[in-house]
């Protein structure tokens, strides 16, 4: 996972509208009393400065996507007349002019009734849909784009520092911005790419020509450094960056966020423009405040240039400022031509601490509107395509095709971190990082861990050591190698683990995975927990693990990219399952004959699909940054009796769905249903679904937080979760509370199953299980996030199944680091 997440940082920090039509509308204008043509009548749309004039026949034509619902007919001496018009398609509309008889009446002189600005605003987000691109029918253009990523708040110390004065080679990249931050350099992409858009049906391709990363050769990440997943569309109501969502300036509902004022105007690329400028009307909302030229004839935006509001409730983000530039390219046709953004990412405004700039510049050039493709251009499964060659172009290439040439500074980007990485102390300070990150420290070809579970406490082992051991990236970006070995001085027995993961392909993502395990863990845990081996689990255990048992397994797997989107994932594992506490395998028959261990042989798979997912990928592993519809996955499993010693036959499927879904102003909502079914009969309990549940202080936001370990066992189930963080939406508005940023958080989830009566046939279901009997299991929560920016902390409640034992109200706390 080296550098994804400082990957994924700098791209959060670049991350559906009605489309209007043409109106035609053409017509004769004559006069009423003589029927004769009219020359020169002046027609024009209601509030709009689009129009035109008829001509010696007195005739007119008017194309444009800037209609309003009526024609005003207009000439010197006649009568005004007004005729409503249908937008989005072709009319005849014929006019008779009445000559005016004027009569002197009383002038009355009232102040307007709204202020210029917000006129003007009105007048932006009524012609938004118009102005937005994707009202075309289709445009394609050529995209340059470039990343940067930048290591700032190098102080006196820095520059002061013995250990570095021999690094004479990164003082001459040392650079200072006005803000009087030194920052050097380390990371630089650059991409140029084909961007292809069709509206019926919606399709968008990019295909890369060319892209190169300076500064980095462990991330394959070329998909994000084109315009597919960097966009900014300033005309949405709803920009998204780092996870939230900031209300735009241009939104439908913006000046209930802004006040606006009107300051200037001037002519700006021959095109007569007003200035507008925004400021937040509250602290804390996620809003801007900057300024942007509106043209005065199509209401469209000329150029904006932003920042992040001083007091946005956002994490770690000092500063984040950007400018879009438009051009009208076509008659009628706006398109963002320039576009430039800068964030400072940092602990705190006036932290010592070593931060990162990072910095988007993008250029477009070469459009073409409303020129269709054929069909079978668009029917490719992957939306970004990567031509053969695009990562070797040579630097003539691009030294020509560059829309922006690099300074010498960029240029040499390449050298200066190759001298850094083969530094000693520049090393030291990378590898501490990786390991605050991972767990895991680089000794060159291996990393040695884990930080995180080097000891533990539990009933059976009484104090726990542990160590593992993998492969780096400099030993191999194809094969990784793995492993651990644990110690306990209770049951004075070692366990080991080992794994190893492999490429199959260099174009599909095929992952192929060889592992076994011998250690004590927890059945009922939720998936990706360690209650076992955590040394923070430890800390935080708010009941015995009196439940413990020793699984030995081995196993493979294979995971297959059938599309970016589709994942496709088969395995085999044998599995034997060693009661160690209460949870005993006893044969009902006798009710007193516990059997030792219990083995089964399942063979396993998964099709996973997420819709335009994307993920940022290391050399090994991977993380998803990106969708915007429900995760649908489907899981099954099969039982095989008699195979090396297997006990059990059944079948087992799983469906779920999942998402994260914006909620605008109010944060996000996540959610996850899940159903399930185990076919077979006379199933030992381990091998049945054990309901998740936690037996720690420790928040999980997948398990149950009040439910023990074996309370509910069901063969068939379903369960539901929710939680919306509404970030500061309600503790914003609270002036003592809004200085802390704190977030409120409620979440709720349910769980429900029955199990069949002969799975107790053979083996006893635990005396300390319970039946739903009709009644969900039910909890719900109420938390504060974002407490010293990276603490939540919740109350929950148990609902349902009430018992003595058990406090219905419990406290639970969670690290997350989260913008």
């Amino acid at each position: 996972m080296k550098q994804l997440f400082i990957l994924t940082l700098l791209l959060l920090v670049f991350t559906p509208l009605a489309r209007a039509q043409k109106t035609k509308v053409e017509g004769t204008v004559t006069d009423q009393v003589t029927g004769e043509a009219m020359p020169f009548v002046k027609v024009q749309f209601k509030d709009a400065k689009v129009g035109a004039i008829t001509d010696t026949a007195g005739y007119y034509s008017i194309e444009t996507y800037y209609a309003t619902d009526s024609l005003i007919f207009s000439f010197s001496g006649y009568k005004k007349q007004t005729r409503g018009v249908q937008k989005d398609i072709e009319q005849v509309i014929d006019v008779e002019l009445p000559i005016l008889v004027t009569e002197l009446g009383e002038v009355v002189v009232r102040a307007p009734d709204e202020l210029p600005s917000v006129a003007l605003h009105k007048k932006l987000v009524a012609n938004k849909e118009i102005n937005d691109k994707e009202k075309l029918d289709a445009y394609e253009y050529e995209l340059y784009n470039k990343l940067q990523l930048d290591i700032n708040n190098l102080g006196q110390q820095f520059t002061d520092n013995r250990l570095l004065r021999k690094l004479d080679f990164v003082m001459a990249y040392l650079d200072s911005n006005e803000n009087e931050k030194t920052y050097l350099p380390i990371l630089l992409t650059e991409s140029i790419s084909d961007f292809y858009f069709r509206n019926r049906p919606k399709k968008k391709i990019e295909v890369m020509k060319a892209y190169r990363v300076s500064g980095s050769e462990d991330l394959q990440f070329n998909q994000f450094l084109g315009d597919m997943y960097l966009d900014i569309n300033i005309y949405d109501n709803y920009i998204n960056m780092f996870g939230k969502a900031f209300i735009s300036p241009t939104a439908d509902f913006a000046r209930s966020f802004y006040k606006f004022y009107l300051d200037d105007s001037t002519f700006i690329d021959n095109q007569w423009c007003y200035l507008l400028r925004f400021f937040p009307k509250r602290t804390g909302d996620l809003t801007f405040k900057g300024e942007m030229w509106v043209h005065d004839t199509t209401y469209a935006v000329k150029q904006f240039k932003a920042n992040i509001a001083p007091d946005a409730n956002i994490n770690y983000i000092q500063d984040m400022y950007f400018e879009h530039y438009f051009d009208q390219v076509a008659p009628e046709v706006w398109m963002l031509t320039e576009e430039k953004m800068i964030a400072d990412v940092n602990l705190a405004k006036n932290s010592k601490i070593y931060g990162f700039y990072g910095r988007k510049y993008s250029s477009r050039k070469n459009f073409v509107i409303n020129k269709e493709r054929p069909d079978e251009f668009y029917k490719v499964d992957e939306k970004v395509q990567t031509q053969v060659g695009a990562s070797t172009r040579s630097d003539d290439y691009w030294a020509e095709s560059r829309h922006r040439q690099l300074s010498e500074q960029e240029d040499k980007i390449n050298e200066m971190v190759d001298s850094l990485n083969n530094d000693p102390y520049f090393k030291f300070l990378k590898n501490v990082t990786y390991m605050a990150t991972t767990g895991y420290y680089v000794f060159n070809k291996v990393e040695v861990g884990n930080a995180f579970g080097l000891f533990a406490t539990n009933p059976i082992e009484d104090l726990r050591f542990a160590l593992a051991l993998r492969t780096s990236n400099q030993f191999s970006k194809r094969i990784e190698l793995g492993g651990g070995v644990a110690y306990g001085l209770g049951d004075e027995r070692f366990k080991f683990r080992g794994k190893v993961r492999m490429h199959l392909s260099q174009k599909k993502r095929s992952m192929l995975s060889l592992y076994f395990k011998n250690d004590l863990d927890q059945l009922g845990q939720a998936e990706g927990s360690s209650i076992v081996g955590s040394t923070f689990g430890t800390v935080l255990r708010t009941g015995p693990l009196d439940k413990l048992s020793f699984i030995s397994k081995t196993g493979v797997s294979f995971e297959r990219d059938v599309r970016k989107d589709f994942l496709l994932g088969l395995g085999s594992e044998l599995r034997e399952v060693e009661s160690l506490g209460r949870a005993q395998f006893v044969r009902s028959n006798t009710m007193t004959d516990t059997i030792r261990a219990l083995r089964t042989l399942e063979v396993s798979g998964f099709l996973r699909w997420a819709k335009d997912e994307e993920f940022i990928s290391g050399a090994f592993d991977r993380v998803s940054i990106k969708t915007n519809y429900p995760v649908f996955m489907l899981r099954g499993w099969i039982g095989v009796k008699g195979v090396l010693g297997s006990q059990f036959e059944y079948q087992k499927l799983e469906f779920s769905i999942s998402q994260k879904r914006p909620t605008g102003i109010f944060g996000h909502i996540d959610y996850d249903m899940r159903v399930g079914k185990i076919f077979g009969n006379q199933i030992a309990y381990p091998f049945l679904k054990i309901h998740e549940g936690n037996q720690s202080y420790y928040l999980l936001t997948d398990a149950f937080n009040k439910l023990n370990f074996y309370e509910f066992i069901s063969d068939q189930y379903m369960s539901l979760f929710v939680s919306q963080h509404w970030g500061g939406f309600f503790l914003d508005r609270m002036p003592l509370l809004k200085k802390l940023q704190w977030r409120l958080v409620s979440s709720g989830r349910l769980t429900y199953g029955t199990r069949a009566d002969n799975h107790a046939n053979e083996y006893l279901i635990p005396e300390f299980t319970k039946e739903f009997n009709g009644v969900p299991y039910a909890e719900a929560n109420l938390g504060v996030e974002n407490i010293f920016k990276v603490f939540r902390v919740d109350a929950v409640w148990r609902l349902t199944h009430l018992t003595p034992d058990i406090q219905p109200l419990g406290v639970r706390m969670r690290f997350a680091i989260t913008f």
